[in-house]
């Protein structure tokens, strides 16, 4: 890398500020509402604003602190990023070309340096107020660029770091992808629901300005740090072809949270809206269009877009000739959307795939469960292998993955890492039920009061139909004889699955503790219009 000096921008640390005036509307707003409900203060009396202004600022303060001072920590954390292994030469090398960065800098400030383990294509910087500052490649990004893009693409994030511009990219991410991440957990929890409340519109409405007086900072920056990249590498071409190669790859979406999508290269998350120019894309979009900014770069060297793309078609045609190309899935996440395509490497690093996953390869291919496809089966087998936990010879009934022993109420059972079944000895039944260590949640005493009267009718259509029952029967995890789907007992109507060959229990999801519950409460069903014939046995 050529050593030349960069000139460093004054920090523009007063947009942090305004960052901080933000929060305190925000929670002025927040706290004027409240008070107003619950305070006997008038909206014109001098009591009530300073109130709500004060409450307002320790608040805000409080929030602005504890989200902006270890940030860069947080990000480490989040991401599961590890600093460079010293025994493999491509992460030698990064550190390497770090150490060239610090000196073209001047070594004006120390950066650290760390791999996320991802085969995504991106990488992100950030700083925080304890004055510390990381730059995080992913390894398919590390791995896939040769030293002249390497070389590119630190020197950008560096800038961010040494401009001033991550510290309020940083900041700005920490107050408001809180509030994101709260609002994306509320309607996934009420499956949208949540949206109907007058506070979580007000919320929405207030998280979307904060975009529009972020994201019109995000656009201006990422070509300033172009530009500084090619004075201290003199290779515009180098970053031109790096950009160029993120934007036919996978960037990390799905793995890079939203909240981070600001401290990237590049947005992990596809959108049209960054491909487009004029003033809606500039205060919603987080980054520039990534075409215009490799056309601006290769304009410096006189080269055209059309040869980038030619150059890497040929490449790609080259390795599709050598070897036959790689099978592409579909798979459907929690909220029952199908996501894809994915390269078998993609799908390991996907944090919601479990083996009852709806997985497919295209259209007109059949759907199946993960766990029913051998290569995607070992993604799980690895996942499992790598924690330092008691594998045991029992095979999980609905997932087909190995249980893993642990302890439950002081004694031996058997856990599936992925649905949370439990498979119990029956001898070991009573000690877990007359054991009180761990409560019952009012989530699990409202699903147990729920199903015993679920199960209170089913039984009644049972024994109106002669007994008979369609159920599909499980395999037992010991023997794989079909187990029998049946109540605990006629008088606690918990569901579970008994070997009559092994003398084990196989309970589903939360049915361990709801059978608890159940006992220690003495639950009976209310149905009402229905005669029970089963109360008079639990009296």
């Amino acid at each position: 890398m050529p050593l030349t000096f960069i000139d460093i921008e004054r920090q523009k640390n007063w947009r942090v500020g305004v960052f901080f005036l933000f929060l305190l509307f925000l929670y002025l707003v927040i706290a004027v509402v409240f008070f107003a409900a619950y305070l006997p203060f008038s909206l014109q009396s001098a009591r009530f604003w300073v109130f709500s202004i004060a409450a307002a600022a320790l608040i805000a303060g409080i929030h602005f602190w504890f989200s902006a001072y270890d940030m860069v920590h947080t990000v480490i954390q989040s991401l599961n990023a590890q600093p460079p292994d010293p025994q493999d030469d491509i992460h030698t090398m990064l550190k390497n070309i770090m150490q060239e960065i610090h000196v073209v800098t001047g070594k004006k400030r120390p950066i650290q340096c760390v791999v996320i383990p991802s085969f995504s294509m991106n990488a992100l910087a950030a700083a925080d107020l304890k004055g510390e500052a990381v730059i995080g490649i992913t390894e398919g990004l590390l791995s896939r660029l040769t030293r002249p893009q390497l070389e590119t693409v630190l020197a950008h994030e560096a800038h961010h770091i040494l401009s001033g511009d991550c510290l309020e990219a940083t900041v700005a991410a920490s107050l408001f992808g809180t509030l994101s991440a709260v609002i994306e957990k509320s309607a996934r929890a009420s499956r949208g629901r949540s949206f109907a409340s007058p506070a979580i519109l007000m919320a929405w409405g207030l998280l979307k300005l904060s975009y529009m007086l972020n994201m019109f900072i995000s656009r201006e920056r990422e070509y300033r740090a172009d530009a500084a990249s090619v004075r201290m590498t003199r290779n515009p071409v180098a970053l031109a072809e790096a950009l160029h190669q993120l934007s036919r790859s996978w960037r990390g979406a799905g793995f890079i949270g939203s909240g981070f999508e600001m401290l990237c290269i590049v947005n992990p998350h596809v959108s049209a809206l960054d491909e487009a120019e004029g003033l809606w894309s500039d205060l919603f979009s987080t980054h520039p269009p990534i075409r215009k900014r490799m056309d601006v770069l290769l304009k410096m060297a006189r080269v055209s877009i059309s040869e980038l793309d030619a150059k890497a078609d040929k490449r790609k045609a080259a390795d599709n000739a050598q070897k036959p190309p790689e099978p592409k899935y579909y798979a459907m996440d929690p909220q029952q959307q199908w996501q894809g395509p994915f390269l078998m490497a993609e799908l390991s690093t996907l944090p919601w795939l479990t083996p009852l996953s709806w997985i497919t390869t295209g259209d007109q291919e059949p759907v199946d469960r993960a766990w029913k496809q051998p290569p995607i089966n070992a993604i799980f087998t690895a996942r499992l292998s790598q924690k330092e936990q008691s594998i045991s010879s029992f095979t999980c009934p609905a997932c087909r993955q190995p249980l893993v022993t642990t302890a439950y109420e002081s004694t031996r059972v058997y856990r599936c890492n992925f649905c949370a079944g439990t498979l119990v000895e029956n001898d070991k039944i009573p000690r877990i039920i007359v054991r009180t260590q761990q409560p019952c949640t009012a989530r699990v005493i409202a699903l147990a009061r729920a199903v015993v009267d679920e199960n209170h009718l089913k039984l009644s259509k049972k024994m109106l139909a002669g007994g008979k029952s369609s159920i599909p029967l499980s395999p037992c995890p010991k023997c794989s004889n079909p187990m029998n789907r049946i109540f605990y007992n006629s008088v606690y109507l918990i569901e579970v699955d008994r070997c009559g060959f092994c003398g084990i229990t196989w309970f589903d999801h939360d049915e361990l503790e709801m059978l608890q519950c159940v006992i220690k409460h003495r639950m009976a069903p209310e149905v009402k219009g229905l005669v029970d014939p089963l109360r008079s046995g639990i009296r």
